[in-house]
């Protein structure tokens, strides 16, 4: 078994190399740095697995023709409190901030605003858009679907999405409540990890043989590789929810992400990865998403609900340990890593050559030429 290796880097660099490959690629200088933004806060906020090699998502999308370089997400329709927002088949990372801002900005005055979306493809991590509404002192939640990727609880066949959920709270001098997760018990990075460094996948038994139905955690059987990636994996055994509970959740997301959403496509209507890949089928990689935000001030005193949490929290944080374990705030240690605002941070290796040498290659880039520039470039300390 071969143990997970990384690399310190530069959040500076990082941040400088994808604008440009991205921008290289055909986006905008804003679409570019939307990218840049939400892939280097996974790496500021210790989810490794939600940085660099996330740009593997859109650049698969885009090389599907999936994505749309040359279109700019489009508010098309809005009331008081709410907003619909068209990506017109660009990236999640650039839709979801426009929700993102859209929805703060009614929260501002109507207490509670959420906007919706649709027609777009991965966003990454979804820490990086609530993060925005707790910064003006109110809670953002936001979540997506994508192509089925989780068996219903019990089945053999992959018919769920497995969607990511943020969630964060005004805080006062305790960290936040902040749930991040993913709505099923494994994604294409654990199975590209289990499959690279020989390891058991992440959850114990979750893979579900498409001949036998048995569980196993031994991914190699079915681990397909993408020639150029290395955290994209493609896998042949649906994956098992272990939970009757993440069972309900995930369905719940759906609801909210593809279903109440007025032009949201449910995953029972998006084509699976191999379907994309193998046949002339074009989607965008996401069918529906959603950024709600709640303003408290309008409410009641933001002082009394900043207390509360840091009470809440500062509880639960006292609760005696049992022997040989800790407790912890979900979320706690990626904003305590985010306050200390750490300059140079961990990066996957198996992520690094797919994007400096493959992606970044396409465009006639390199490793080397991209730390020239970057050298030579006197705004990058200002790009956050």
């Amino acid at each position: 078994m071969s143990a997970i290796t990384t690399k310190k880097e530069s959040i500076h660099f990082l941040y400088f190399a994808i604008k440009r490959v991205w921008m290289a690629a055909g986006a905008s200088e804003e679409h570019a740095h939307y990218v840049a933004h939400g892939i280097t806060f996974a790496h500021k906020q210790g989810k490794i697995n939600q940085g660099l090699g996330s740009y593997e998502a859109i650049d698969i999308a885009l090389q599907m023709g999936m994505m749309d370089m040359q279109s700019t997400p489009e508010v098309v329709d809005e009331g008081p409190n709410w907003g619909m927002v068209d990506g017109h088949r660009s990236s999640g990372y650039y839709t979801l901030n426009i929700m993102a801002d859209l929805a703060i900005e009614k929260a501002r005055d109507t207490g509670i605003a959420i906007v919706f979306g649709c027609n777009h493809n991965d966003a990454g991590c979804f820490g990086s858009y609530v993060y925005k509404a707790f910064e003006h002192d109110m809670m953002g939640t936001a979540s997506s679907n994508g192509p089925p990727l989780v068996a219903p609880f019990g089945g053999m066949e992959n018919r769920l999405s497995c969607p990511p959920f943020d969630s964060i709270v005004p805080t006062g001098s305790k960290p936040p409540i902040w749930v991040g997760t993913a709505i099923g018990e494994f994604h294409d990075a654990d199975v590209a990890e289990a499959a690279i460094f020989n390891k058991p996948i992440k959850g114990g038994k979750v893979l579900i043989d498409p001949e036998t139905g048995e569980l196993t955690d031994d991914v190699k059987p079915y681990a397909v590789p993408l020639e150029g990636y290395g955290r994209i994996y493609d896998c042949t055994a649906a994956s098992q929810i272990i939970n009757p509970r993440t069972y309900a959740m995930n369905m719940w997301s759906e609801a909210m992400t593809a279903i109440i959403n007025p032009r949201g496509v449910p995953v029972s209507s998006m084509p699976s990865l191999d379907e994309i890949m193998n046949t002339d089928i074009k989607s965008t990689s996401a069918g529906g998403s959603y950024f709600m935000c709640i303003n408290p001030s309008v409410f009641g005193s933001l002082d009394a609900v900043k207390k509360r949490s840091d009470d809440y929290v500062e509880f639960i944080e006292a609760c005696p340990p049992r022997p040989g374990h800790s407790v912890r705030v979900p979320g706690s240690k990626g904003y305590k890593f985010i306050q200390q605002n750490d300059e140079i941070v961990e990066v996957m290796t198996n992520h690094w050559d797919p994007f400096f040498i493959n992606i970044a290659g396409r465009y006639g880039l390199s490793e080397t030429q991209l730390r020239e520039e970057f050298e030579a470039d006197k705004t990058h300390s200002k790009e956050e």
